[in-house]
């Protein structure tokens, strides 16, 4: 008889919270529920014989839901109700492309079996699956990475995906053997050491091309398939990190931000401008709309790479996107819009209370 693996209980990071709840409260439009959820069917293992091979979006039933709680604990933060609707497929292609294995959105067997893998399936600590920085308390696949990195450098570390503090001691010794500050944070420095590479540049203005450039990299992180974090993309450096679980109201439960890799609508718009070469144009929306770079222009002004800014008015907003563009005459954004999604590209329509279109210059 088949049986359910247990699935690990996520460690909750702890960092200070009042900076993170101020951005994750500025950049919640979409972030409440909209009504009571149908108790999802009781999981089945996705090895028993009643799951089929190959998973697919369509499928509605107990297998489902243990796959939406696999999921969760690899970091999707969905809502698990047995139906596997495009949110789900996304969540699948999010987790092939962490662990390398062919994004197609269906979970056949070596997908199932990266899964229940244990420890978490190795994912390359340079991915956006990762967080930017690494730390103590975290739990998944970049750990397990992060451990087999460490081992391969004189390390003895039962490799369990757990940062704890044998992996926390591990690390500031490779820091200090490497000339590096041993401050125990997994860095954009420490990991080129631990991969042998050049440590990333700075990037650099690109001008007039900045604007084309921040849609390219909102582009990458919409086909990375990164997820809505309350509060993720504001851990000291810009990029993908963990959130917090202060002042959350978000649909899923218990609240998955405070172990979960991802970015809010700021956290988005932040990292794309700043790998653009503009630098840190703002922590959350307020201080985004407020930046003096930045000022509005008619939609049929705007430019693809300008931002887009929803709320109540221009000092009080509570959403933003990155604006790409209007095929077929429909403006379009690519944001990230609130728990258990992804970031999405969808018409600026789909979201109330439009305050205007900026540019920076």
């Amino acid at each position: 008889m088949p049986v359910t693996l247990p699935l690990p209980r996520p460690h909750r990071l702890r960092r200070p919270g009042a900076l993170l709840t101020a951005v994750a409260a500025a950049c919640c439009l979409l972030a409440g529920s909209t009504g009571a959820a149908q108790a999802a069917p009781a999981a089945v293992p996705l090895t028993s014989a009643s799951c089929p091979a190959v998973m697919a979006q369509g499928e509605q039933d107990g297998c489902v839901t243990e796959l939406q709680n696999l999921l969760d604990t690899h970091g999707a933060s969905i809502v698990a109700d047995g139906d596997f609707g495009p949110t789900t497929t996304v969540a699948v292609k999010g987790f092939q492309s962490a662990v390398g294995l062919t994004v197609d959105g269906q979970a056949g067997a070596a997908t199932k079996s990266a899964l229940y893998a244990s420890p978490a399936a190795a994912v390359r600590l340079t991915s956006p699956h990762c967080a930017v920085m690494v730390r103590q308390g975290e739990r998944d696949g970049c750990v397990t990475e992060l451990q087999r990195r460490l081992n391969g450098r004189g390390a003895s570390l039962t490799v369990d995906g757990d940062f704890g503090p044998a992996t926390l001691a591990a690390v500031k010794s490779f820091q200090s053997a490497n000339g590096l500050g041993p401050d125990g944070l997994v860095g954009p420095a420490t990991k080129a050491g631990l991969y042998g590479e050049p440590v990333p540049a700075a990037p650099a203005d690109r001008g007039a091309g900045r604007y084309a450039a921040v849609v390219d990299f909102a582009d990458a992180a919409l086909n990375s398939y990164l997820p809505y974090v309350w509060g993720g993309g504001h851990d000291g450096s810009t990029g993908p990190s963990t959130g917090t679980c202060d002042g959350y109201t978000g649909v899923v439960t218990p609240c998955p931000a405070d172990h979960t890799v991802g970015l809010d609508c700021s956290g988005l718009t932040r990292w794309v401008y700043w790998q653009a070469g503009v630098g840190d144009i703002g922590q959350i929306t307020d201080n985004q709309i407020a930046n003096p770079r930045f000022h509005p222009v008619a939609q049929g002004a705007a430019i693809p790479g300008d931002l887009v800014f929803f709320g109540a008015s221009a000092t009080n907003p509570a959403h933003v996107g990155i604006y790409t563009g209007a095929p077929g005459g429909v403006p379009t954004m690519i944001n990230a819009p609130a728990t258990g999604r992804f970031v999405s590209a969808e018409p600026v329509s789909a979201h109330s209370a439009l305050i205007g279109y900026y540019h920076y210059s």
